[in-house]
């Protein structure tokens, strides 16, 4: 009887397993299936595999002409659904995969992300589909490609052109490069070739860009090139570069086909050939659509080793012949050679880098590869600036420094009183930039709202909150409108698994929202505006929210249960931080520093006595107590965990840096940066420039001490390596 049961259960499991599958992967009639949806009338269609990846290649702009495809951006928090997406590029049709059947949860997840007006939304098995006045293709035969494209490739990418669907796969190479592989049977270009041995060893390192393409990939691509005599003589290609200001063309050139003969051969008058010592100098020639810049305009050529390099300036080709004597070329920069050229295969077709990007193209048995940068956001520098200056076009008056995953490194929000905000790249690049209209209140904060060590920026405004991501995208639904102004800073907090804020306002409520900017609840805590940052606490399994009104009363409230706030009573809190789960209030008076301690129960402990001095600062992790030119940071547990007796008494800026147990601090009179050790020991480099106030940050993937300062409308950063 047993072993017959055991059989039936057995059975019944292949059975099940062999229904799902069928029903997920097999039955045909399902109505949604990308295969039976996607058609001509789609005219692209792109598979993502890999959310994050294809989000950091902004690949989402292929299909930008989908109405839907605004929402692509802000789907981080469905990262844990491992589902792929098919997004139409031309119809407003997006396919969810994954590969069970969809929950009612899950579904209204998606639904909260997607807020076009008439959306249809449809699931099958494991398919949800999101439309809007969604009409079925008239096709025969449903397509068959969509399970070509490589499933390791972060997306997949078709394109209709004639009558043919052309692939792309897009890979993650990481070090912020992506690989681009797409089939191209038209391709007519030459064999993909090794430059950089080719010409590093004559181009100056100081060169800010560098274009190299091969023969048969520049006759293809410029007409000009393809009738000039330059095609006389390029054996393997050419490359463009600019060095101090000045555009140049380095070629090399086949035997017994030298360049400079065949410029004099073809010269229409004597008039226009000038030979000096070791330059020829000629009018007349347009050897490419962009040389000489100014038409027919007299060119200087120069031959070093096997090359030849074509100059519109005689001083500058003087420059570059002086700057090979003295070794001053790529070939001799390993550091300046990886800068250039690190992360892009070693033979090509076409090799760009310039201060916006950095990217090849390679021809191979039909393919087309093409690696590049993130476009457009990180510049090619020069150097990996130890210091930079960078103006913005707006009065900065506050810094917000974000550990930047994107750009390897730390970047920096600046923002103005007004609203106007940039931000600026680890080595000193404008990235973005922007204009809320409207006054920014408080600081902006730096948050890790999905968990992952990807960063975004949470800005208030009058009535609104932003949430901003480092592409400068808006996150989930952010901005959330509030209908009355908001009055205190904002919280963040994890409560049954999910992120949640909370804020102020001045009738006196909170509002809480979730992480995608949506709104959760709004309580009232009595009729006086909310002035402190309200927090959230579990108080015997209850979801409390406590805060400070503007009449300095302390006020409980419940924010999930139908109950009246409670007063707790009055304080002289200055600062309010949460810490291990209670609310710890400080406050000076009569020179000395107290805190105090709102307990697990919901009611205050004693009022305790810290040190003698003034508070100077408070955050999350400690705070500041100057007495004079004496300072000491204590933890939240009030242990004294730096201290330092400063050699000046003008102190603008005072920055505790806890992962390395270092401060750094501006001598307001001395117009000096200054950074001291646990030791009391200055930090080497140091002191630096600095201005009215100092902004520093820590960042432990690079292991470098980010400090900043403000002198005028320009930010000026010192990277120190620790």
């Amino acid at each position: 009887m047993k072993r017959f049961l055991l059989i039936c259960i057995v059975l019944g499991a292949v059975l099940w397993i062999g229904y799902s599958s069928y029903e997920l992967w097999l039955n045909t009639d399902n109505s949604i299936n990308p295969e039976q949806v996607f058609c001509d009338e789609d005219a692209s269609i792109l598979l993502i595999n890999k959310y994050s990846e294809t989000k950091d290649a902004n690949y989402f702009t292929a299909v930008k002409a989908n109405p839907l495809a605004l929402s692509l951006n802000h789907l981080d928090s469905l990262n844990y659904l491992n589902a792929k997406v098919y997004v139409s590029g031309n119809r407003p049709i997006v396919i969810f995969e994954k590969d069970s059947k969809w929950k009612k949860e899950e579904v209204d997840l998606i639904k909260s992300h997607f807020k076009l007006n008439n959306l249809d939304f449809k699931n099958e098995g494991g398919h949800l589909m999101i439309s809007q006045n969604y009409v079925p293709c008239n096709h025969k035969e449903p397509i068959q490609f969509l399970i070509e494209g490589d499933k390791k490739a972060s997306a997949n990418f078709w394109v209709k052109e004639e009558t043919q669907w052309k692939r792309t796969d897009v890979y993650n190479l990481n070090k912020g490069f992506f690989e681009y592989r797409s089939s191209d049977p038209r391709s007519i270009y030459g064999e993909a070739i090794q430059d950089i041995p080719m010409f590093a060893s004559v181009i100056p390192y100081t060169s800010s860009s560098y274009l190299f393409k091969e023969r048969f990939y520049a006759a293809a691509t410029d007409s000009v090139f393809k009738n000039s005599p330059m095609n006389l003589w390029v054996d393997n290609g050419f490359v463009s570069l600019d060095y101090e200001g000045q555009h140049i063309i380095v070629s090399d050139y086949r035997s017994q086909q030298k360049p400079s003969l065949i410029l004099i051969e073809q010269s229409k008058s004597e008039d226009s050939v000038i030979v000096v010592e070791d330059m020829h100098s000629f009018t007349g020639f347009q050897l490419t659509a962009d040389f000489p810049a100014k038409k027919n305009s007299r060119i200087y050529v120069i031959e070093i080793e096997d090359k030849v390099l074509f100059v519109d300036s005689k001083s500058t080709a003087r420059k570059i012949l002086v700057d090979y004597q003295l070794g001053k070329t790529l070939a001799l920069s390993p550091e300046r050679l990886e800068q250039f050229f690190g992360g892009l295969p070693s033979n090509v077709n076409l090799r760009d880098i310039s201060t916006d990007k950095k990217a090849s193209l390679t021809w191979k048995d039909k393919l087309l590869f093409e690696v590049n940068t993130k476009p457009p956001n990180e510049q090619l520098s020069v150097q990996d600036k130890t210091t930079w200056s960078a103006s913005v076009d707006h009065e900065p008056f506050n810094l917000a420094p974000i550990t930047d995953h994107l750009r390897k490194g730390t970047s920096v929000l600046s923002y103005s009183s007004s609203g106007k905000y940039e931000l600026i790249s680890p080595n000193g690049n404008s990235i973005w930039k922007g204009d809320l209209k409207t006054p920014i209140k408080g600081k902006v904060q730096v948050i890790d709202v999905f968990d992952n060590n990807k960063h975004q920026f949470l800005i208030i405004t009058n009535k609104q909150i932003h949430l901003l991501d480092l592409n400068g995208n808006t996150v989930g639904g952010f901005p959330y409108q509030s209908e009355y102004a908001l009055t205190s800073n904002i919280s963040d907090f994890v409560w049954n698994g999910t992120k949640r804020f909370l804020i102020g306002n001045e009738k006196g409520e909170i509002i809480m929202l979730n992480s995608a900017g949506q709104e959760l609840n709004i309580i009232q805590l009595g009729k006086e505006a909310i002035v402190s940052t309200p927090y959230g606490l579990n108080i015997r399994g209850n979801l409390r929210v406590w805060a400070i009104n503007s009449e300095f009363q302390q006020i409980l409230g419940y924010l999930e249960t139908p109950a009246k706030a409670s007063l707790i009573g009055n304080t002289s809190a200055q600062y309010s931080i949460k810490h291990n789960g209670k609310i710890i209030s400080y406050f000076e008076k009569d020179g000395k520093v107290y805190s105090q301690l709102l307990k697990s129960s919901g009611t205050n402990d004693n009022v305790k006595m810290l040190d003698d001095g003034k508070l100077f600062s408070v955050n999350a992790d400690h705070i500041v107590i100057a007495q004079n030119n004496s300072f000491k940071v204590l933890n939240h547990n009030h242990d004294i965990i730096f201290s330092k007796q400063l050699p000046f008494n003008e102190i603008g800026s005072f920055n505790y840096i806890e992962e390395k147990s270092i401060c750094t601090v501006l001598d307001y009179l001395q117009n000096k940066i200054h950074a001291y050790q646990k030791t009391g020991e200055e930090l080497e480099g140091y002191p630096k420039e600095g201005r009215n106030q100092s902004f520093s940050a820590y960042n432990k993937y690079d292991k470098t001490l980010y400090t900043y300062t403000i002198i005028s409308k320009s930010i000026i950063c010192f990277k120190t390596k620790l």
